[in-house]
């Protein structure tokens, strides 16, 4: 498992270089004005290739003005191998006695197994996994097989930013919270998204170029267009790590909007684009949100 340790928490949230704007790189930022203080928006690809220049001069005198540094989850934690050891196994391990290929329909083994001996996964380590966990795995694997470093995403560059210049950070939800997004699927979901995930591999390998593509230029429709592609196969999946959780974080910014402090909020780069986004919830509620 400790390997597939690793590449979950490059996923789901290590080393701050200073980055020069690149020509053309624009990735879309957003600003909510709270009646005492400022929130910045900001989406993250929690893996990158190394020559994206995401830091552009507006997001770093975003981040200059920042007071708080607000995560999805608390990046100590992620980075803490023991607890997230024991959060996996308690969540992404099927029970003693059985495997995967015994739980997975035998088309969905067979297409898992050629995939994961494709990008040099051993199947067998896939075994004591859950649907959910193997759904991941092998996702993750892909990207990093497409050239992206686990090292190099947004939000792991501007924690430790934030660190070194003193400024506070503060987590959206627990690291628990997170993965029980997945884990708290029906076993006929698990499988369902394993299948969606496995089809986009083999079906779209070049959507993943054309999401960072998008990002780079702050193209948020095709953003959107691209990230989420595949959801409307898997409804509840999308509503579960989309819409429920931005309903836990809408309180929480809007409590932001006025502590005083400027904050500067980064998230997956999903949940900030299309119909379920936190930027079109909060402007649901009437809130001002400047950005595309």
């Amino acid at each position: 498992m400790t390997s597939s340790l690793r590449i979950l928490l490059a996923l789901l949230l290590l080393l701050f270089a200073p980055l020069l704007p690149a020509q053309g790189d624009s990735p879309a930022l957003w600003k909510v004005a709270g009646p005492k203080s400022a929130v910045y928006l900001f989406g993250s690809f929690h893996l990158l290739p190394p020559d994206v220049h995401w830091r552009t001069q507006r997001v770093g005198m975003a981040l200059d003005e920042s007071k708080v540094v607000v995560l999805e989850i608390d990046p100590s934690v992620a980075q803490d191998q023991q607890v997230m050891l024991q959060l996996i196994t308690k969540h992404g391990v099927l029970p003693q006695g059985q495997t995967l290929a015994a739980v997975l329909p035998p088309k969905v083994n067979a297409e898992l197994e050629r995939s994961a001996t494709a990008l040099g996964l051993p199947p067998g380590s896939l075994a004591p996994m859950r649907p959910w966990l193997a759904a991941i795995t092998v996702a993750v694997h892909f990207i990093v097989s497409q050239g992206y470093d686990p090292q190099a995403g947004v939000d792991q560059k501007i924690a430790a930013w934030a660190r070194q210049s003193g400024r506070a950070v503060a987590a959206l939800e627990t690291a628990d919270a997170q993965i029980r997004v997945f884990a708290d699927l029906t076993r006929e979901q698990e499988i369902q998204l394993l299948a969606v995930s496995l089809k986009q591999i083999r079906e779209t390998p070049q959507m993943l170029g054309q999401m960072l593509a998008a990002y780079r230029r702050g193209d948020v429709a095709t953003l959107e267009k691209t990230l989420n592609a595949g959801f409307d196969e898997v409804p509840l999946v999308r509503k579960r790590m989309l819409r429920d959780r931005h309903e836990q974080w809408l309180p929480q910014i809007q409590r932001m909007m006025a502590d005083g402090r400027t904050h500067f909020i980064v998230v997956g780069a999903a949940h900030l684009a299309g119909p379920d986004s936190v930027v079109a919830m909060l402007r649901a509620r009437g809130i001002k949100v400047e950005g595309p």
